[in-house]
């Protein structure tokens, strides 16, 4: 019966007013009864009594200011004591104030000064012990039928931490013991919080003393904890079957305290070989402070989370263009769900609609266009060349000449690692677009400022090998990789989207901006790690070899040789000064590519890239070539 009263309910906060509205009162005629020395008469109860009615009032008084009974009893903590104990106190001082006007002594001279020190800490005793019985009361009923579900060793023995333990043993569903902490601190290693030992997360024995305490799950407790040190409890966790969790931010906890459904699994996205890239994102809402912004592609994963970032702000009106209605639409649920106040309007087009484009520019005459809509599936744009140029390169150009237009006052493309010394079409279509955007910033007739922004793999976005490897790893295997010794640098979809904010702002016209991404990553070891978040052993999962894709590179990079970097403000953003482009035929072979993709000649659209990016170096194109050289002999 307790359990199922106690499951889920909270008392209503009128019953705790009037609990300890009857607590007070009792502590009140402990210390008359105490300071009598127990004895009781009628006349002193019928004085007594009109001092009852004023500590009543004083009640009243002090829970406007310190409103104990406001708290879920059952969460007590330290704060709510010391609540009580400035309400006690400064119900001790009405009292004295009192004395001091009542110069008759009408009420006062029947109570001693030394009542009003007992009754101060008997309000904060009796209190405070309601509070402690209802939340061990609550934590027994709660647990008492429910079998051990888990046992958990807390990362954090800070605020988080100990919230954390409280979380877990209070919840009603699935049975949590703590066996401890594990700390970083020195000066908290081998000392108890809570009656729960500390132990050093860095030593050798770790391993051992999970093992031995049979722990089953946990739990992250730290704000910031390094990507290494995620790695090493990794690497300790998945061969004994650890399960990790990741408490959410002190920002994310609802009320004060977080859900337990809120805490997340370990993922690939917190085991990047680098600490993610921190923005001052403030500074940028004076940037697009009462703009109207254009995102194309905004059903995409890139162009999508930049409106996500954007609707943090305060702007005129956020307009979402993409091809993808259903994309769209969800879309624009999930943002008019955060943010009802804020102007959205929905765009079905395609970037490759001159006639709709000119349609929309023309409503919504947009201040900022952040262009994320292309095609940037590798394999497929081999065999679809002439759908990436129409799409890349002339779609772009499209967007690009109506933001001149139409007077906009900067334009932010977003490129690819793939466009640096491209080995297949989907990058060599992304350079020529990073081209002609840097071309457009000599226009003399042009207002508008165009930035390029440029990274690598993004985790998580459509067609990202995280996505393929979690699909395979939960139909059993096997996992395809082209090649062993395979890298890329990856970086997270709010880390992109940021960038691409952050270029809005700080970027100059012909700029390219891109991060520092640290070291690449081997796609193998990407792989085996999301085995082991899987709670999975490498052997439980076939890794196959399948030889390199067409246009595929054993390594990405990130700029050319040629390109000359300069520092930002921050220091893991570079900015690469615009070079000029050496092609005198550029403009001419820019016509002649626009007919053959037009007529979808698949066949003479790699020779037309390969005049236009000389260093286009595509297994594809050579083999074409020999053909035709074959064909002709």
């Amino acid at each position: 019966m307790l359990e199922r009263f106690f499951k889920n309910k909270y008392a209503p906060r009128w019953i705790i007013f009037c609990f300890d509205l009857v607590l007070i009162t009792t502590a009140f005629l402990f210390s008359f009864l105490l300071i009598r020395h127990l004895l009781l008469d009628l006349p002193g109860i019928v004085k007594f009594l009109p001092a009852v009615f004023i500590n009543v009032a004083i009640y009243m008084i002090c829970v406007f200011f310190f409103p104990i009974y406001k708290g879920i009893i059952r969460y007590s903590e330290t704060n709510d004591i010391i609540r009580i104990i400035k309400f006690a106190s400064l119900q001790f001082v009405l009292w004295l104030a009192i004395y001091s006007i009542d110069t008759n002594s009408l009420v006062t001279g029947f109570l001693p000064v030394p009542l009003l020190i007992i009754n101060l800490f008997s309000v904060i005793f009796i209190l405070v012990m309601f509070r402690l019985l209802i939340k061990e009361v609550y934590s027994k009923a709660s647990q008492s039928k429910l079998p051990v579900m888990a046992k958990a060793i807390i990362y954090g023995a800070g605020e988080m931490g100990q919230v954390t333990k409280q979380i877990l043993e209070q919840d009603v569903k699935n049975k949590t013991i703590v066996a401890g902490y594990i700390e970083d601190s020195s000066s908290k290693i081998g000392k108890n919080l809570g009656g729960l030992p500390i132990y050093n997360a860095s030593s050798s024995r770790l391993p051992n003393l999970l093992k031995q305490k049979q722990i089953t799950h946990l739990y992250i407790a730290i704000d910031k904890l390094s990507v290494d040190k995620k790695i090493a409890i990794s690497d300790i966790c998945s061969p004994l079957n650890i399960k990790i969790n990741v408490i959410p931010h002190a920002n994310e906890w609802r009320g004060g305290l977080f859900e337990k459904k809120q805490v997340k699994e370990l993922n690939i996205e917190d085991l990047l070989e680098r600490d993610e890239i921190s923005l001052p994102y403030e500074m940028l809402q004076k940037t697009y402070q009462d703009s109207t912004i254009l995102v194309t592609g905004a059903a995409g994963s890139i162009g999508s989370e930049i409106c996500r970032q954007l609707s943090k702000f305060t702007f005129k009106k956020l307009v979402l263009l993409d091809q993808s209605e259903s994309g769209l639409f969800d879309l624009e649920f999930e943002l008019k769900k955060s943010n009802q106040k804020q102007l959205l309007r929905v765009e079905v087009a395609s970037i490759r609609d001159l006639a709709k484009l000119k349609k929309v520019f023309s409503l919504h005459n947009p201040d900022f266009v952040f262009h994320a809509a292309a095609y940037k599936h590798v394999p497929l744009m081999e065999t679809f060349s002439s759908e990436a140029v129409l799409t890349n390169i002339f779609g772009t150009k499209r967007v690009a000449d109506l933001a001149i237009a139409y007077k906009v006052k900067k334009f932010v493309m977003v490129s690819t690692d793939k466009a640096v010394n491209p080995t297949n079409v989907m990058g060599t279509t992304k350079r020529i677009s990073e081209i002609y955007i840097q071309s457009l910033s000599d226009r003399k007739d042009s207002e508008t400022e165009f930035i390029t922004t440029r990274f690598g793999n993004v985790l998580g976005s459509a067609g990202s090998v995280v996505r393929t490897f979690d699909k395979q790893i939960k139909a059993g295997g096997p996992i395809t990789i082209t090649h062993p010794d395979i890298t890329r640098y990856f970086m997270t979809i709010p880390e992109a989207s940021k960038l691409v904010l952050e270029a809005g702002k700080i970027g100059e016209s012909g700029d390219i901006l891109l991060f520092d991404m640290g070291k690449p990553v081997k796609i193998l070891d990407l792989a085996k790690r999301m085995i082991q978040l899987a709670g999975l052993k490498p052997a439980d999962i076939a890794i196959v070899q399948t030889g390199l894709r067409p246009g595929e590179k054993m390594y990405e990079e990130l700029f050319k040789d040629s390109e000359e970097f300069a520092e930002t403000y921050h220091p893991r953003i570079l900015r690469a000064k615009k070079s000029a482009n050496l092609n005198s035929e550029f403009n001419s072979l820019m016509q002649e590519l626009q007919e053959a993709a037009q007529s979808h000649n698949n066949e003479i659209i790699p020779f037309i890239l390969r005049k236009m990016v000389p260093e286009f170096n595509s297994a594809g194109v050579l083999n074409k070539t020999i053909d035709l050289v074959t064909k002709t002999v």
